[in-house]
């Protein structure tokens, strides 16, 4: 099966099927009420410094795939939207455009959102498949990114019937070519999660910032399984480290910054996401939709998550994102 086909199915698979083997991680917590905030909500700051750029608030729109027929579409809208709200965006996987160069077009959106930092995407696997820095760095050039997602996801390839499975020797090559990589490598997982000795062995080689996509959102390994005649996507379906896991297991890792993603579905799942360790959000599938409408759509969303980070900070009496990172939240009894 092409790419393009593949593409298209894991959109329709996303949009119309169950994808989500068990709520947000972040359903569990319930923010510490305070009942004299003594603080105007019009004043509280989510402003964040993000790879030397001021942004709007601690947010990155995920990589999400696209595919050639709908890539365009998705990341223009996603562009202008990130613009629009001062947010990073990254893009979905690449390698595609390394195969065939004509796809560069949907890729090719630098121009819409020249003020934001912006990320192009590989899988980390592919450095067992014939590509180095040298097309890492080409990856880069070709969108004018400010850094490169590498994303792991050996869950997803297994069950993927085309997948790409030898991810042997991956921390020693990565740590070879780091320093030939002109820009800043960040390491994601897709839903699977990150444990704790992993993001140690990448930090020690000088990986700086992890996205540890836990479990809780979209699990690519159901996804990839509606794409199967037998039940191996359903029998691991619900393999991963919760998302809120990653981020407690992994935040006294010394110089190591994460990202939180897998079920933030909401503007406190963001503030949640910051106050168990995560020095930024992240989400991909509810944007999917409005990215597949207009820009306006991923606009208003992406308010109504700000606006949610607000008051959430609001409730507790946080000025800021740094105040508000200080704060414990409580388990729901």
């Amino acid at each position: 099966m092409s790419i393009k086909q593949r593409k298209l199915q894991h959109i329709k698979i996303v949009l119309e099927k169950d994808t989500q083997p068990y709520p947000s991680s972040f359903d569990k917590y319930v923010l510490p009420h305070k009942a004299l905030p003594e603080i105007d909500l019009k004043e509280i700051n989510t402003s964040v410094n993000f790879f030397s750029k001021k942004i709007s608030f601690p947010f990155i729109i995920a990589s999400m795939t696209g595919g050639e027929e709908f890539g365009k579409t998705i990341n223009t809208n996603l562009a202008i939207a990130a613009e629009k709200n001062n947010i990073p965006l990254a893009l979905g996987s690449m390698r595609v455009i390394l195969k065939k160069p004509e796809t560069l077009d949907s890729f090719n959106i630098r121009h819409l959102c020249p003020s934001i930092p912006l990320f192009a995407n590989m899988g980390l696997v592919q450095l067992n498949y014939g590509y180095g820095a040298k097309e890492i760095n080409k990856l880069i050039d070709i969108i004018e990114a400010d850094g490169i997602f590498l994303h792991i996801n050996h869950l997803q390839e297994a069950i993927q019937p085309e997948g790409d499975t030898n991810f042997k020797g991956l921390i020693d090559k990565l740590a070879k070519i780091l320093p030939k990589i002109k820009k800043t490598v960040l390491i994601k997982e897709v839903g699977n999660g990150i444990d704790k000795e992993t993001a140690k062995k990448l930090s020690e080689i000088g990986v700086e910032w992890i996205d540890v996509a836990g479990g809780g959102g979209t699990s690519w390994p159901w996804v990839e399984g509606y794409r199967r005649d037998d039940d191996l996507g359903d029998i691991f379906k619900a393999e991963s480290i919760p998302t809120d896991q990653c981020l407690t297991d992994c935040r006294e890792i010394q110089d190591l910054k994460l990202i939180a993603c897998g079920g933030i579905r909401n503007g406190k799942h963001i503030a949640l996401s910051l106050m168990l360790g995560a020095d930024m959000a992240s989400c991909a599938k509810p944007l999917l939709q409005p990215a597949l409408e207009s820009p306006e759509a991923c606009i208003k969303l992406l308010e109504k998550y700000k606006k949610e980070l607000q008051i959430s900070m609001f409730i507790m009496g946080a000025k800021n994102i740094e105040e508000l990172k200080s704060i414990k939240p409580k388990l729901i009894a």
